[in-house]
């Protein structure tokens, strides 16, 4: 028996499914890619709104020391 010759409807199979093995590592690659870009844009995000409740907390307790300042004058002038 001898094997049977392998038409070109085979070899164009095996083409373009290694093509298409190429093109999913580079659309894995972009996936990488596109997720690292999310947790980055997430971290910075949430870095940026931390510093900001930080610098607002930071006011309210500016104005939370000058009214007791003023609280404390105000005690010490009417006795």
């Amino acid at each position: 028996m001898h094997k049977p010759q392998p038409t070109r409807l085979h070899l164009s199979i095996r083409k373009s499914h290694k093509t298409q093995i190429d093109s999913d590592r580079g659309f894995g690659l972009i996936e990488v890619v596109v997720a690292m870009a999310l947790i980055a844009g997430t971290y910075i995000s949430l870095v940026d709104t931390y510093q900001w409740v930080l610098l607002h907390y930071g006011q309210i307790e500016l104005r939370r020391s000058e009214l007791n300042r003023a609280q404390d004058e105000h005690e010490r002038r009417s006795f």
